[in-house]
């Protein structure tokens, strides 16, 4: 375990030493990508116009979410409608109300201090603002020069003056300077400015503009803006708040003009027709000598609705009775009445009805644990036995006069119908003249009511909406992000010099590292060598090369020949392709061991290219 362990260690520090010997050499290329990304990161931001995070909320009244409208509020906004608030963010974000908020802050006018790209928006400098008399069909043209004179009050483009607060012919179009409602830093008298198509403002605005839900339990809708002013984006927020608020409320207005206008036509139609009406009775009344409606088939037909009652009651009893009657009679010995769910109206009765359910209940108790001798079972049985001739009797008594009620009822009903068919004819038309007369008088009542609270409504429409926080911008600009960026671009450094190295690596067709030796083949590596660069063959002498000559020297005792008693010892040095250092590698060791004291015989056996006689002179 501890040899694994060992040999682990050991490849993980040679991964290590790899890396850093394939990376170190390259040192000055990542020195030179860091600085130059990091400048290319400084210029971005130097140039780059900060930009602010602005934010409102509000609170949208979600029809499935309930509503916190005050009951007292209720009733005089009959036109509220509540909303879903996934369908009021694309409200706020519609094309309609951004154009409304583009027009009404004149955001199409582009102010700045200065021209190129140091030049900063003027919007809380500029003294003076452009109005436009026709937005839709402003014409994109180069920045233009303007020169605000407080004293007189006018305004110099191209060394002409125009004067404010009135629409003027300019090369730019009609347009008309008013004083900056926005001033509040410190004015400057020469503005650069220019003119921008609104559906480009629009859109680049819709695109800026982040609404969205708080989360999903909630109505609060957040309104997100980036804005290199922080007063514009706040502006732009408040007024976009403010225009979806009249939107609403004038829909609602719309809503209940049109509806008041509709009522008051029925008005006039049902005035119209209450009058027909009343003036058909009149006529009938003198023509037939009638001087009031008889309430005599009123209180007839009253009678017969509270016959119909009783009659209806009455049969609900006997149908009770003959219920009960039939269960007392197919009834053993066993409970099967329960008194509680009859609705006798007759007390005596639900009394008898109880106890014998109470007893039979008690009977077959004690009947479980109870001889049938004993004087307590003898006693119920008895008592059982009497009770039930007793409601029997009582039965037949209510059901006699159950239905001597309800040939009475029925016979007065008769009676009353009798009276009711020798009612005049003309009473009767007369109370169907008056029905239709009553029909009318309640629309004209109804109609009279929806006109004032529609009235109210429209005096007093609040909006569905409510704002919780206003716009408010971030303290500290929150683009560009200085940290992400220099972060940014000394990874994109890194990446690009790792990847320039690896690459050089890949095409390379040279052995770099020892590893890679190791890597394939089962050989093992004695010693290192590095390369030198010299016109001396022989380094093992060289003080210049003390380096290289210190690796001969571990080279000769790796291969332990230095300290050995020996006879003789053979060292091969070769290689398949010319050039590769057999030569050098051999004369040096040879050299190395020599100065150790050792006899050397240095065999070349390259006879096409004797390296070695030319190394040593001979």
């Amino acid at each position: 375990m501890e040899v694994e362990q060992k040999k682990t260690g050991q490849k993980e520090n040679g991964e290590f030493s790899q890396l850093m010997y394939k990376y170190i050499p390259y040192w000055p290329l990542f020195v030179l990508l860091f600085l130059l990304f990091g400048a290319f990161a400084w210029v971005y931001i130097h140039f780059t116009t900060p930009a602010y995070e602005v934010t409102a909320n509000i609170l949208i009244k979600d029809e499935r979410k309930g509503s916190d409208n005050p009951r007292a509020v209720e009733p005089l906004n009959a036109y509220a409608s509540k909303k879903i608030v996934e369908n009021e963010i694309e409200v706020l974000r519609s094309r309609e109300l951004i154009r409304k908020v583009v027009n009404e802050l004149r955001l199409y006018t582009s102010l700045s201090d200065e021209i190129g790209i140091s030049g900063k928006s003027a919007f809380t400098t500029s003294p003076i603002n452009i109005e436009v008399q026709r937005p839709e069909l402003v014409k994109e043209d180069k920045k233009g020069k303007l020169i605000y004179d407080g004293d007189n009050e006018k305004v110099s483009i191209d060394k002409r003056a125009y004067p404010l607060n009135s629409w003027v012919n300019t090369p730019y179009g009609t347009l008309r300077f008013i004083k900056n409602d926005n001033l509040t830093g410190e004015p400057v008298n020469s503005i650069y400015f220019s003119l921008t198509d609104p559906n480009k403002v629009v859109h680049g605005l819709r695109e800026s503009l982040d609404v969205s839900q708080t989360n999903k339990l909630s109505t609060v809708v957040t309104l997100k803006l980036r804005d290199e002013v922080p007063d514009r984006g706040k502006k732009i927020l408040n007024e976009l708040i403010d225009v979806y608020t009249k939107s609403a409320i004038n829909e609602k207005n719309v809503l209940a003009a049109n509806t008041l206008a509709s009522v008051e036509d029925r008005i006039k139609y049902a005035v119209n027709e209450l009058d027909s009406i009343e003036k058909h009775i009149q006529k009938y009344k003198a023509h037939e000598g009638i001087s009031d409606l008889s309430e005599q088939g009123k209180l007839f037909l009253q009678n017969m609705s509270d016959n119909d009652r009783q009659l209806s009651g009455i049969n609900m009893q006997l149908a009770v009775l003959d219920k009960v009657e039939s269960l007392l009679i197919s009834s053993k010995g066993k409970p099967s009445v329960a008194p509680s769910t009859l609705g006798l109206s007759d007390p005596v009765l639900t009394q008898l009805l109880q106890k014998l359910y109470d007893s039979e209940m008690t009977y077959e108790r004690l009947k479980e644990t109870t001889p049938d001798g004993n004087p307590m079972m003898f006693s119920l049985k008895n008592e059982i036995e009497n009770i039930k001739p007793i409601i029997l009797e009582s039965i037949k008594t209510q059901k006699i006069s159950q239905l001597a009620s309800r040939n009475n009822l029925n016979s007065t009903n008769g009676m009353y119908a009798s009276k009711i068919r020798r009612i005049p004819e003309k009473e009767r038309t007369l109370l169907e003249i008056s029905r239709q007369h009553a029909v009318k008088n309640h629309a004209y009542s109804f109609l009279l009511q929806k006109r004032e609270e529609t009235i109210l409504s429209s005096a007093t429409s609040v909006p569905d909406s409510r704002v919780v926080d206003w716009a408010e911008a971030s303290m500290n600009p929150v683009s560009p992000r200085k940290k992400l960026i220099y972060l940014a671009s000394f990874i994109v450094a890194f990446v690009l010099s790792v990847a320039y190295v690896n690459s050089k690596e890949f095409l390379s067709d040279k052995v770099l590292f020892r590893s890679e030796v190791e890597n394939l083949t089962t050989i093992p590596v004695i010693a290192e060598v590095i390369k030198v660069k010299t016109n001396q063959p022989l380094i093992v002498d060289d003080l210049s090369q003390v380096f290289a000559a210190e690796q001969f020297r571990q080279l000769r005792a790796a291969i332990g020949l230095f300290g050995r008693n020996v006879k003789y010892t053979k060292v091969l040095v070769t290689s398949s392709i010319s050039g590769e250092g057999k030569s050098f590698i051999s004369s040096n060791l040879a050299a190395s061991l020599a100065l150790s004291g050792k006899k050397v015989l240095l065999l070349d056996m390259d006879m096409r290219n004797p390296r070695s006689s030319e190394i040593f002179n001979l």
